[in-house]
This record gives structure tokens, C-alpha cells and sequence, in this order.
């Protein structure tokens, strides 16, 4: 909870005196002090520049309203709180926006109640008057409101974790024998199925996989690695040309002089094989 500066205004002695040693006993207020009238209150709150003032309605001289009604016109920031036996005050004080009404005399669970709403009104303000000098601050600094600073921040994180996400697709993880390895997807040529096994074959390298291949069909986008075979998906990347044989099947020309054989079965393939 925040820290709460308070000052008490009251004309009589015992209730003025009574609730600055009941205030005190809040280990988050501090009493500034008391005043017994309005002008004297008036003097105080422009020295001591209080969070809280708990006031009282009637007093001789300058009431509590027309004290309150004074601060307003001049714009002092002090929260109000009156207090008042008075209970035909209360509509008139919340017209002065008054944090709070205790009607004397109150239990000290009221009072507890009315100090946990100013301090928790006091934490909003505090972080209200922070975002407002960092807005102030970034507005010297860089022209930008802080508004548009998060933006900025929020088009960036997207930005980061959409290049990571493609990054991560673009990278497919496989076990060979008890290693696992990462291989970039535009590093793979083709993979062939060989017996319970898989060959992964890339540019520099084949990585031997126990997978089927039906798991790489699952896993790989049919469109860039489509399966041409029982046997057989390549990258289509890799396709430098694709040529028909006498007995109607294909052959897929890949980088490093590969050759894979297109089946029958996998002609509704050979539009999206085809080169562009």
C-alpha cells in the first residue's frame, strides 16, 4: 500500500486530537498535522502539500465546504474526506467529490475501511502520474507518445516471433540412432525408404532414420517435399527436370546428378512437379 500524508481539520480538540492518534496507528499514514479552522488549514496544505484531508464540515468562520470548494477552483490534487455529525451534509460534500464521508462518530473498522480506499486510489494515481512522466520523458526524447512506444514494442515481438516460428520451420528434427540432430529443410535432396529404415538424403550428407515414411508425409508440407513413390519423396526444389519413360512413369532429375523414378500411381503429382 502507499504511503499516505494526511492532515486533520477539525475546530473541536478531542475529535481533532482523537483522529490524528487513530490515523497514527496506520503504519502507511503519516499525520502532517492538525488545524482547528479553515485559513489555518489553508496555510498548511500550501506548505505541507498533504496526500489526504480528513475535514470537518462545521467549523466558525470558513466551512469545510468552502474550504473544499476553494482547493477545487485552484486545482490542489489533495483528496478530501469529510468528516461531520452532520448527516444532511453528505449530498453536499459528494458534490465536491469527496473521497469519503465518516459520519462521527465512526467505529474504526469504518475508518479502516475509508483508509484502505485511499491508499488503493493513491497506487492508481501513482501509476497514472508515472505512465505520465515516462510519456513525458519519451515524448523529449524521441517525439513518440507512449502509446505509440508500446506499439512499436508489440509490432517488434511479432515481428521477432514470426521470424523464429519460420526459422523453426524451416529446421526438422531427426534421431539417428540414439543422436538427435536438426537438418534444414532446404538442405534435404530427397528421402528413400529402406526397409525399416529411412534415408534421409541431404546436399553433404545421408542421415539414416528409423521413421516410416508415411510419419515424413505427416510431417513435411506435401506441396515442397511431395512423395513420388511407395518409396520415395523428393524436394521439389531440388527438381531440375522431369523426363517420361517408355513405360509411362517419370524420371526426376534432383541436384547431384540424382535420379528418382516417379510412379504411376503418383501422377496426379506431376502438375506440381512439372517446373515452373
Amino acid at each position: 500500500m502507499s504511503v499516505l500524508s494526511v492532515l486533520v481539520v477539525d475546530d473541536e480538540p478531542l475529535a481533532r486530537e482523537g483522529l490524528a492518534l487513530r490515523l497514527a496507528e496506520y503504519e502507511y499514514v503519516t499525520v502532517l498535522g492538525c488545524c482547528n479552522n479553515a485559513s489555518q488549514a489553508y496555510d498548511a496544505i500550501s506548505v505541507k502539500q498533504p496526500d489526504v484531508i480528513f475535514l470537518d464540515i462545521e467549523m466558525p468562520g470558513k466551512t469545510g465546504l468552502e474550504l473544499a470548494e476553494q482547493l477545487r477552483l485552484e486545482g490542489n490534487p489533495a483528496t478530501i474526506v469529510f468528516v461531520t455529525a452532520f448527516r444532511e451534509f453528505a449530498v453536499n460534500a459528494f458534490d465536491f467529490q469527496a473521497s469519503d464521508y465518516l459520519l462521527k462518530p465512526f467505529s474504526e473498522e469504518r475508518l479502516k475501511e475509508c483508509i484502505e480506499k485511499l491508499s488503493s486510489a493513491c497506487d492508481v494515481t501513482q501509476v497514472v502520474r508515472q505512465h505520465e512522466k515516462l510519456g513525458r520523458l519519451l515524448s523529449r526524447k524521441t517525439g513518440n507518445s507512449i502509446d505509440s512506444f508500446i506499439h512499436s514494442l508489440e509490432v517488434s515481438n511479432e515481428l521477432s516471433s514470426s521470424h523464429e516460428l519460420h526459422e523453426l520451420q524451416q529446421v526438422i528434427s531427426l534421431k539417428s540412432g540414439s543422436v538427435w540432430i536438426r537438418v534444414k529443410l532446404d538442405d534435404i535432396v530427397w528421402i528413400e525408404a529402406a526397409g525399416d529404415y529411412m534415408c534421409v538424403h541431404t546436399t553433404n550428407d545421408t542421415h539414416i532414420i528409423r521413421k516410416t515414411l508415411k510419419q515424413f508425409e505427416q510431417e513435411l508440407d506435401s506441396a515442397h517435399f511431395p512423395r513420388v513413390s511407395r518409396s520415395a519423396i523428393i524436394n521439389i526444389a531440388k527438381l531440375s527436370t522431369l523426363t517420361p519413360n517408355s513405360n509411362g512413369e517419370y524420371v526426376a532429375q534432383l541436384s547431384n546428378n540424382i535420379q528418382v523414378k516417379v510412379g504411376r500411381k503418383y501422377k496426379f503429382s506431376i502438375d506440381e512437379l512439372r517446373p515452373q
